[in-house]
Parts: structure tokens; sequence; C-alpha cells
């Protein structure tokens, strides 16, 4: 019998954090990734996937989830689904395209959807857990966000339902809505100003932004709770900035 984490977007600062997080628990884990990582571990196998592809394609999907259950034994011990990946594409609304919509969605929340429908046996079978990684941005967002930010407020609203349907089954289903974390993705952006990026920084009421093994270790966590109670819950990982009004300080 054996562990099984099914990771997406595993190449990434976050999925490569989480992948660690599992691994060091002695769990098999399958990354699910369009890039590869050259990971070096007798535990990890990873799978090259589109997940656009996934959510339109159903013959596609039917071959990658084949791939993946044809690594699972016939008995397994515990078995995790964390929905991690993500596209993130910013843009004005006048410059907002079909194609922009069609990518986000498809990666950020339908493909979510089938992948927790192609484990439901596996699932059931352990009363298992699935994960979804959300943002903070599905309830405070910014200009340009818009197709993230409605992907993944469509991602809170999917692991609510999905909990109403799954949990009497055992099953365990939650997300993770971060702020910012310290990624190669969110240093890049501040390159050419880096003191912007200490003034994010500083937004926090915690002074500081999360880092990836940081959100990792909170993921682990929910995993580790027996039990279904703890389920379509939408657990917020923000440095209490999502309880800050930003509007000027009244003196008092």
């Amino acid at each position: 019998m054996s562990k099984f984490a099914v990771v997406t977007g595993s190449s990434g600062g976050i999925g490569s954090a989480i992948v660690d997080a599992f691994l060091s628990d002695k769990y098999h884990v399958v990354g699910i990734d369009s890039r590869c990582s050259r990971r070096n571990s007798a535990l990890y196998v990873e799978i090259k996937a589109d997940l656009y592809e996934f959510a339109k394609n159903e013959n596609y999907r039917e071959k990658i989830l084949n791939q993946i259950k044809n690594i699972l034994p016939e008995k397994l011990e515990d078995f995790v689904l964390i929905n991690n990946a993500a596209v993130q594409i910013l843009n004005p609304v006048s410059e907002s395209h079909w194609k922009h919509w069609d990518n986000t969605l498809n990666v950020n929340t339908v493909a979510p959807f089938f992948l927790a429908q192609g484990f439901i046996s596996q699932l059931i079978e352990v009363q298992g857990h699935i994960v979804n990684i959300s943002s903070i941005h599905s309830k405070l967002t910014k200009p340009n966000f818009s197709c993230y930010a409605a992907s993944k407020a469509a991602l809170d609203s999917l692991t609510r339902s999905l909990a109403l349907e799954l949990s009497p089954k055992g099953i365990s289903v939650n997300a993770v809505s971060p702020a910012a974390i310290d990624t190669m993705m969110l240093q890049d952006g501040f390159r050419k100003a880096p003191d912007k990026l200490k003034e994010l920084e500083r937004y926090h009421p915690s002074g500081s932004i999360g880092t990836p093994k940081q959100l990792a270790a909170l993921v682990k966590s929910i995993t580790e709770q027996k039990g279904a109670f703890l389920t379509g819950s939408i657990i917020e990982f923000t440095g209490g900035i999502s309880g800050q009004l930003s509007d000027p300080d009244i003196l008092i």
C-alpha cells in the first residue's frame, strides 16, 4: 500500500515546494506540468501535460488520466489531489480577448474539475483530500486582473460545490487562498523596481510576503486532517492583508 499525491503545476515555485512537502513524508508524487523539472527522486514521476488541452479535449484527458492511473498501485493508503497549476494573463478590459478568457478559465477552473472527477474512485477508497490553490484575487483584486480574478472566484465556488457532493463520500475538498508569495514569477515582476517589492512586504500587516515552503506546509497540514469535517473551506494565507483597507488613515 502506498501514499500518492498528484500535484499540478509541479515545476513552478509553489508547485515544487508542495512536491517537496509530500516527498519528505514518503508520498509517491505525480507531478503534472507543461515543463520538465528534472527532479531526481525514486518517489517522483513527472507527466508532461497541457491542462488547456486536458480541459477541452476528452480523448487527451483520458490519455493523461490513464497515464496517472497506470502508476497507481492496486491498494492505496492515501490519495491527495492538489490543483495548483494556473495561468495569469494581465490585460486591461479594452485589450482582453476571448482567447485570454478561454485559456485562463480552462486551466484555472475547468481542469481542476475534471481532475477531481477523474479520481473520484481513488479518493473515495481512502477518504482522500482535494486542495485547490486559489488566490486573494478571488475577492480582492486590481486593475488588469479580470480573467485571473474571475477564474479564481470560480475555483472557490467550485470548491464549495464539490464539497457538497463529495464530502458525504468521505472526501475533503478545500481551497487555500494566498496573497503575495515569494516566487521567481513574483520577483521577475519587480526586477526593474526592487524597492516596490519591499513596499509590497510592508503592505502586509505581517511585514512580509509568504514563501512557497510556508504555503506548502499549510497545504500538507490540511491533508493530514482525519475525517471530512474540514471541507468546503476557503482558507486564507494572506499575512493579514485581506482584512486591511487601503484608504487613507484617519487622524485620531
